[in-house]
C-alpha cells in the first residue's frame, strides 16, 4: 500500500471515529429533556390532582357572592358567612322619637330562600377547572327573596301604638311680655301607616331586618314652619310692642304699650304697620269717658248744709274736657314716629288763654276740687275761701235775681278765669235789661261774663236779697270780700255754687 493510500486510509479512520462521538452526545440530551419532562409531568399531575381534592367541595379561589368573599369556603361555609341560614327571631323598627318595637318574624311567616339559591350557585361550580379561579375575579349574585303573609303583617304592624303626638308648625304667641316664638313639634304619632308598611316591606326585601322611621319615610307629617321663619318677624314684632307711651292724669297715668298699643295698628307679618285711626279714635273716647270731670255732677262737702250734690251748669266751666280729635292726631302721630313717650298730656279743649282743665295737684280718682276752693252757698247768699282745708276768709253776697232765668245765678263748678281792676261792666240780658257800671275788683269765674265783684253801691248783703234785688247773674261782693279774692285767691281755683 502506497504511503499515499495509506494516509487516505488512516482520515477515514479518523472521521469515523469523530462521527460515533456526536451521536453519543445526542442520545444523553433525549434522555435528559425526556426525563425533565416526565417529572414536570407528574408535578402537574400531583398539583392538579391536589388542587382537584382541595377544590373538590369548596368554592373557587377569588370568588365572591352578592360582595362576600366565599373563596375556598364549603357550601355551608358561604351559606354562614352570607348569614343566609339567619332567619332573626325579632325585627325591630325604630320610631322617629326613638323609641323601639320589636316583632317577631315568625309571626307573620317569614321564610327566605337565600340557602337555596347559594346551592345553586355552588352546584354551578366546575371543580375540575379548580386552578381558573386564580385567573381573576369570580363575581357571583343571587337574590335573596323572602316569603311572608302581607296581610298578617298589616294586622302585626297594625297592632303597635305608633305614638299620639301629633305634629305642630312653629308659631308666634303674644304674651303678656311681648312676642315669642313657639318652637315646632315633630309628632310621634304614625300619619301614612302605608308607608310605614313600605318601609318595612322594603327592609324586608334586601334581607335587612332592622328599620329607622325618619322623616323620609313619609310616615309622619313634618313641620312645615320652623321655629327659624320667624326669627326677623319677631324681633320687629317686639320692637312695635315694646313702644310704650304714657299718658299723664296727674294723679294716675295710662301707659300705651304692648297688646294694648298693638290693637291700634294694622301690622304686616314683618313689623310693618299703620296706625288704624279708627281704634284710636276709640282709644281717647274711652279716655274721655274714663277722666273727663267736666260738666259733671259733683258731690261736695259744704260748710253748712253738708254733702250737697251739685249738677253741672251751662256756666260754670271748671273741669277736665279733652280735646279728643286734637288727641287723636296726637297720638297718631306719635305712633307713626315709633318712638317711646315717658310723659304725655293730652290736649284739652281751649277758648283762647282759657283751658278747660282743673287743678292738677287737687285731681284724684274720685275729686278734682281738692281742699283749695271757693264756696258760694247760694240758699244761704255766703261765700268762704277754703286754702288747704282749713277757712281763710268769708263774707256775704247777693248773686243773680232769681224771679227771671235771664238773671238767675247757675250753680255749678265755675274757676277762677282772670282778675281785672276798675272793670267796666256794660252789657244787656235776655230780658232787655241792660246796664252800664265799674267795679273796684273783678275776678272773672266763667266765661258768659259772670265775676265775683265789689258792688259799692249796695248797702247790704246775704238774705234775701238776691230774690227781688239780685244782680244780673255775677257774684255781688262786698269791697272788703272782692279785694281779698283779687289779693289771695290763684288763678285756676274752683268755685263752687249751689243751692239746696
Amino acid at each position: 500500500m502506497s504511503a499515499e493510500a495509506a494516509g487516505y486510509s488512516k482520515k477515514l479512520s479518523s472521521a469515523g471515529s469523530k462521527k460515533k462521538g456526536r451521536k453519543k452526545v445526542r442520545n444523553q440530551t433525549a434522555l435528559i429533556c425526556g426525563t425533565v419532562l416526565a417529572a414536570l409531568v407528574a408535578v402537574l399531575g400531583v398539583s392538579y390532582g391536589a388542587g382537584r381534592v382541595y377544590y373538590g367541595n369548596k368554592f373557587l379561589a377569588d370568588t365572591f357572592i352578592n360582595g362576600v368573599d366565599v373563596s375556598g369556603k364549603t357550601y355551608e361555609e358561604a351559606v354562614k358567612a352570607l348569614k343566609a341560614d339567619k332567619i332573626p327571631e325579632k325585627f325591630t323598627i325604630t320610631a322617629i322619637d326613638g323609641q323601639e318595637f320589636v316583632i317577631n318574624p315568625a309571626d307573620f311567616g317569614y321564610k327566605r330562600n337565600a340557602a337555596g339559591e347559594i346551592k345553586k350557585l355552588y352546584d354551578s361550580v366546575n371543580h375540575g377547572l379548580w386552578f381558573s379561579g386564580y385567573a381573576g375575579r369570580t363575581d357571583l349574585t343571587y337574590t335573596d327573596e323572602a316569603t311572608y303573609d302581607q296581610g298578617t303583617l298589616s294586622e302585626v304592624l297594625s297592632a303597635q301604638d305608633w305614638g299620639n303626638t301629633s305634629t305642630t308648625d312653629a308659631w308666634l304667641d303674644m304674651t303678656d311680655d311681648g312676642y315669642v316664638i313657639r318652637e315646632e313639634v315633630q309628632g310621634n304619632k304614625v300619619t301614612d301607616m302605608a308607608k310605614l308598611e313600605e318601609a318595612v316591606v322594603g327592609a324586608l326585601g334586601k334581607g335587612e331586618f332592622e328599620v329607622k322611621l325618619d322623616k323620609g319615610t313619609g310616615c309622619y307629617a313634618v313641620p312645615s314652619i320652623t321655629s327659624d321663619a320667624f326669627t326677623e318677624q319677631c324681633e320687629a314684632l317686639n320692637k312695635v310692642f315694646n313702644i310704650s307711651i304714657t299718658y299723664d292724669f296727674d294723679y294716675t297715668t295710662e301707659v300705651l304699650t304692648g297688646k294694648k298699643l298693638l290693637t291700634l295698628i294694622d301690622m304686616d307679618d314683618m313689623g310693618n304697620y299703620v296706625v288704624d285711626r279708627d281704634a284710636v279714635t276709640k282709644y281717647v273716647e274711652d279716655l274721655a269717658a274714663k277722666y273727663d270731670t267736666f260738666k259733671t255732677t259733683r258731690t261736695f262737702k259744704s260748710t253748712l248744709q253738708g254733702k250737697v250734690k251739685v249738677d253741672p251748669g251751662d256756666d260754670g266751666l271748671y273741669g277736665w274736657w279733652i280735646y279728643q280729635d286734637a288727641t287723636v292726631e296726637q297720638l297718631v302721630g306719635l305712633l307713626e314716629d315709633g318712638q317711646s313717650v315717658d310723659s304725655i298730656d293730652p290736649i284739652y279743649y281751649s277758648d283762647g288763654p282759657f283751658e278747660y282743665t282743673g287743678v292738677e295737684s287737687a285731681r284724684s280718682e274720685n275729686d278734682d276740687i281738692g281742699k283749695t276752693y271757693i264756696e258760694v252757698d247760694l240758699t244761704n247768699q255766703q261765700m268762704w275761701y277754703y286754702k288747704d282745708g282749713k277757712e281763710e276768709y268769708t263774707c256775704y253776697i247777693v248773686s243773680g235775681q232769681t224771679t227771671s232765668a235771664a238773671r238767675t245765678t247757675l250753680e255749678g263748678v265755675y274757676k277762677l278765669w282772670s282778675k281785672e281792676t276798675n272793670k267796666r261792666m256794660k252789657d244787656s240780658n235776655a230780658d232787655g235789661d241792660e246796664w252800664d257800671t265799674t267795679c273796684n275788683y273783678w275776678n272773672n269765674v266763667s266765661l258768659c261774663g259772670i265775676g265775683m265783684h265789689d258792688s259799692t253801691w249796695r248797702g247790704a248783703f246775704g238774705g234775701t236779697i238776691y230774690q227781688w234785688n239780685g244782680s244780673h247773674g255775677c257774684i255781688n261782693m262786698p269791697y272788703d270780700g272782692a279785694k281779698y279774692v283779687y289779693d289771695n285767691v290763684e288763678l285756676g281755683t274752683p268755685v263752687v255754687m249751689f243751692y239746696d
